[in-house]
């Protein structure tokens, strides 16, 4: 049995980026930067006023000016600005050749076609030409992952199909004969299959790929016919354990995958199983559904960040524990399912109600899973890895 930060690291020497394609900006999202764009122009393209008002040429003194113009944003002006002189200007619009400084209109009285100005602004309300951004300067480097944010840099630039690096094809098989879809009465001794619900849903929260479930029975043979499917990343739900109808291992080793390790100081999670065959990846994860949740958080989101080639988001945070279950310890490394929200202006973790890893109840409103030590008992303040996606 290995220590869960051994298994994270024989994860990442195991697991590599897949290839880059080019993708429409709207299909964008969520995905990770293949390779660093570049700013296509200077930003701003040249000064910008940053306030309606009225634009002053050159090093001019407080006092009265004449109008001699006006420029509305996106209008290219019509002359330059001499000394002494006053254009209408409005934010976002391109400073005159010539002019040195944007009066904010409140602080300007007009009269006809002049205008008196008391005193000047410390700020000049210019935005210079290439501030943001000289041409060829780096936007967003490779590895990014893309939000809103990012998505109207890119839009900004003109990198109207960046290169991001492509979705795995997920395959997922959820054993055991007991299992019937949701949608169906279970009938003495069934239950509906959860697992391939959360795993979909748990895939599309972080990186956007699709996972594709099947199910089957307690058999090798169909196990592993469903298992030669091509994909990236292989997830099997049960038969990670030792009892006679657990034969995921097995199965991996049948069809050429590399056993990394079967057996992690985790709970819940102890059985989960990583294996590769060339560069593709599978685990076999223990059945029951807070199992799942907790190695998804853990290692399997590890490898979906890894293949994406975008940075491991591994966010803990020192929290103090208000009302919640007593954190029971256990011999092994325990990642307790928690909720943290606001409460009197901080953040506090509340351990959820957690019976049985099969309770999956008990993972309602979890967004956080709090470290408890093995044999340490955690008090007042508590070690809680956060699963905000990246």
């Amino acid at each position: 049995m290995i220590s869960l930060e051994e298994a994270r690291s024989r994860i990442a020497a195991a697991v590599h980026p897949l290839n880059a394609v080019a993708v429409p900006l709207a299909e964008a999202r969520g995905r990770v930067l293949a390779e660093e764009v570049l700013a296509d122009a200077c930003y701003p393209s040249g000064d910008r006023a940053m306030m309606d008002g009225y634009v002053i040429g050159g090093e001019a003194v407080p006092g009265e000016f004449p109008v001699v113009g006006e420029i509305q944003a996106g209008a290219v002006p019509g002359r330059a600005l001499s000394v002494g002189e006053a254009m209408r200007i409005f934010t976002g619009a391109l400073v005159p050749e010539g002019g040195g400084r944007v009066i904010p209109q409140e602080l300007v009285q007009r009269d006809g076609e002049r205008v008196r100005i008391a005193e000047f602004p410390e700020n000049r309300f210019i935005r210079p030409k290439g501030s943001e951004a000289e041409v060829g300067a780096v936007i967003l480097p490779a590895g990014t992952r893309l939000g809103a944010t990012e998505l109207a840099m890119l839009a900004q630039v003109g990198a109207v199909e960046p290169r991001v690096t492509r979705l795995p094809v997920i395959h997922h098989v959820a054993t055991g004969e007991e299992l019937v879809a949701p949608a169906e009465q279970p009938k003495e001794g069934m239950i509906r299959d959860t697992n391939s619900t959360l795993l979909a849903a748990l895939v599309a929260d972080h990186g956007g790929a699709v996972l594709h479930s099947t199910r089957c029975g307690d058999d090798p043979a169909a196990m592993a016919a469903m298992c030669e499917e091509p994909c990236d990343l292989l997830l099997i739900s049960g038969g990670a354990s030792v009892g006679d109808y657990d034969f995921g291992a097995r199965v991996l080793r049948e069809l050429g995958f590399t056993i990394h390790f079967d057996k992690v100081n985790l709970r819940p999670g102890k059985p989960l199983t990583f294996a590769t065959k060339e560069r593709q990846v599978a685990f076999v994860i223990p059945g029951n559904p807070v199992s799942h949740f907790v190695c998804f958080h853990v290692a399997i989101r590890l490898v979906l960040e890894l293949l994406a080639g975008g940075p491991v988001a591994w966010d803990w945070v020192d929290l103090p524990l208000a009302a919640g279950e007593a954190l029971k310890p256990d011999p092994r490394e325990t990642y307790w399912p928690t909720r943290v929200e606001a409460e009197a202006g901080r953040l506090v973790a509340k351990p959820q109600r957690w019976s049985t890893s099969g309770d999956t109840f008990s993972l309602q409103r979890t967004n956080a899973l709090v470290l408890v030590n093995p044999g340490s008992p955690v008090e007042g303040v508590a070690k809680t890895l956060l699963l905000v996606s990246g």
